[in-house]
């Protein structure tokens, strides 16, 4: 479990750039040839390749990556789904509370309100206006609308809405193309699309490990929580695309985008721009476009991420709605709730200095606040861990995996994941208010060997300590 430098190919000499942390064995020759090439771009400052690092065929760079570059942004070092995100509402529920069948009806319950297609409006769909407002403000444009107390935006990121980065505030119709903002597709589906590798999961505080900082967080031993994985929504990535030429973008949905790019660089945006660095820039498939931060067209690339960031925070405020009604209905409408956290782990964080602009683009990993909460998700058998930034955590070191889901599965598929304590539920629902129950299993917990040696990695390179761990007793998807 040491820090080291990559063996990057001789001819780059990158190695003092790469950090790569590991819990054991070494990624294939060719992720290594690709980490030393993105050390070796002379905009890149540093690389951290975490232990659950892995490449999903898709994408230009591998997951559970953190890049730090000086003066230019590079839309592909981090996801199109930017602020997706995993957040945990404690409750005041015990596990004697939460049998399977009150599990199943809580699931049920909040799925009622998802959405079964892109443009079925549901209890927490936005109005054209509101869209707009979440946009600038981000989660905090719908605390109305919604009905919760502005304290909740406290356990988001940046209180849910990105910092200004003296940008200054743009016209949404010079950033954003118009025909997003008059559908009905990117405000509709809000809050509850738990498909692909995003869950709702109920669990149950199994083990305090740090009694103090617990108790400061307001957690004991026995606790039901919720926890739930998902985002942005619809808008953030349906935005982006219109700024780069990505790899995982279908083949079908090419020609659509090509066209609606084209009415929004060339029509709504005529006579801002060059036309050739218009199509260089967003028309061809480049692999890594790096984008000059002071340029225009990277102060509009800024402001697009600023603006799908946001609404990020957003979509994930309505999941928080939903999760609070849906306990009131199923348990009580007195039940105790709050959130204690909400963290992104795809997006481009700005940090503004007196030498240029850094950005540090995060690929499925999280970023890592020194005296803040993190989360470092299992699986739906396996537990998860809530830890405690270190306050000293070095600044090269202020990212961690989101989770370690490549790692489970690869100890998994060699036999090398054990049974553990307890059991677990799982249902898959389809959507809507006519939702039903596809499947539902009980499945006996695993061994926590992968999240423990993840999280000791973590401690021996001084970035977090362990606080509590959760173990899930319910687990839902609906997609």
């Amino acid at each position: 479990m040491t820090t080291q430098a990559a063996s990057a190919p001789r001819d780059t000499q990158t190695s003092g750039k790469l950090i790569r942390l590991s819990i054991g064995g070494e990624p294939p020759p060719a992720m290594l040839e690709v980490l030393g090439r993105v050390a070796a771009e002379p905009y890149v400052d540093s690389v951290l390749a975490l232990p659950d690092l892995h490449w999903k065929s898709d994408m230009e760079v591998p997951s559970s990556l953190a890049i730090t570059t000086r003066d230019f942004m590079v839309p592909e070092f981090t996801s199109m789904d930017v602020n997706d995100g995993m957040g945990v509402i404690p409750t005041g529920l015990g596990e004697a509370d939460v049998s399977p069948e009150r599990i199943g009806a809580l699931f049920a319950s909040i799925n009622a309100n998802s959405a079964t297609g892109h443009f079925d409006r549901n209890r927490y769909s936005l109005s054209a206006q509101e869209l707009r407002a979440t946009l600038t403000q981000g989660a905090g444009a719908l605390l109305e609308r919604y009905q919760l107390e502005p304290g909740v935006l406290a356990g988001f990121e940046d209180g849910g809405c990105v910092p200004d980065a003296g940008l200054g505030m743009p016209r949404l119709l010079d950033v954003v193309p118009l025909q997003l903002l008059h559908t009905t597709f990117t405000r509709s589906e809000m809050g509850l699309n738990f498909g692909g590798n995003h869950f709702l999961e109920v669990q149950v505080v199994d083990e305090v490990l740090d009694a103090e900082v617990a108790k400061r967080w307001g957690f004991h031993k026995g606790q039901v929580v919720v926890m739930y994985h998902l985002g942005p929504g619809p808008f953030s990535a349906t935005l982006l695309n219109h700024y780069s030429r990505r790899t995982k973008l279908p083949p079908a949905r090419v020609p659509l985008y090509f066209f609606s790019k084209l009415l929004f660089h060339y029509l709504q945006r005529a006579g801002k721009g060059s036309l050739a660095g218009k199509w260089r820039m967003h028309f061809r498939q480049n692999g890594w476009t790096p984008v000059g931060a002071r340029s225009d067209e990277g102060r509009l690339l800024r402001q697009a991420m600023t603006m799908a960031i946001n609404f990020g925070y957003a979509y994930r405020l309505a999941t928080v709605r939903a999760i609070a009604d849906g306990l009131a209905e199923t348990f009580s409408p007195r039940l105790e709730w709050r959130l204690f956290c909400d963290i992104s782990h795809n997006g481009i964080e700005e940090l503004p200095g007196a030498d240029g602009v850094r950005f540090v683009a995060r690929h499925n990993a999280c970023r890592l606040v020194p005296g803040g909460p993190t989360i470092v998700a299992g699986m739906y058998d396996v537990p998860s861990y809530l830890g405690l930034g270190d306050p000293a955590a070095s600044a090269a070191l202020r990212s961690y995996d989101h989770g370690a889901g490549h790692l489970i599965e690869s100890a998994r598929s060699r036999d090398r994941l054990p049974v553990g304590v307890g059991e677990i539920t799982r249902f898959r629902m389809t959507r809507g208010r006519s939702g039903r129950v596809v499947s539902q299993k009980t499945l006996p917990m695993r061994s926590a060997e992968q999240m423990d040696r993840l999280m000791e990695c973590f401690r021996t390179q001084g970035m977090m300590q362990r606080v509590i761990r959760l173990r899930p007793i319910g687990n839902m998807k609906n997609g």
